[in-house]
């Protein structure tokens, strides 16, 4: 069974975040896993205004790395936000947040968020999904 969770503890990830540059205490990491171990991951910080996500694996899989942002844009919303800035830099996860429609070529914001979360109704007509 596939399982997306918050990690209290994300010392695990102390160089991933140290790399990035980041830190602070609004800091979250999130799993996701499989019977069979961690298969991605997705950090990222609760702003006043925004979520912010800095970093994301998803082990390949196109389906995980929809699963990974789609769970974080659902807690965003559930705290009232409606804008998500992603800060992403390795290229080929920005191909594959693009091809996701999270964001369009060159940029980095997502607002409402609510577009995106409703868009599971068109969800056939994505090419990520063919």
């Amino acid at each position: 069974m596939l399982t997306i969770l918050e990690q209290k503890d994300i010392s695990r990830y102390a160089q991933i975040i140290a790399d990035l540059g980041i830190s602070g205490e609004n800091l979250h990491v999130s799993e996701l896993t499989e019977p069979d171990g961690v298969k991605g991951h997705i950090v990222y910080a609760y702003q006043p205004a925004q979520v912010v996500i800095y970093d994301l694996n998803d082990g390949g899989d196109l389906n995980y790395c929809d699963g990974l942002v789609r769970s974080v844009l659902f807690k965003a919303e559930m705290k009232g936000l409606e804008r998500a800035e992603f800060r992403i830099t390795d290229p080929k996860m920005r191909q594959r947040i693009e091809l996701l429609r999270f964001v369009k070529s060159d940029e980095n914001i997502l607002e409402p968020i609510a577009d995106i979360m409703d868009s599971c109704k068109s969800c056939k007509e994505n090419p990520a999904n063919s």
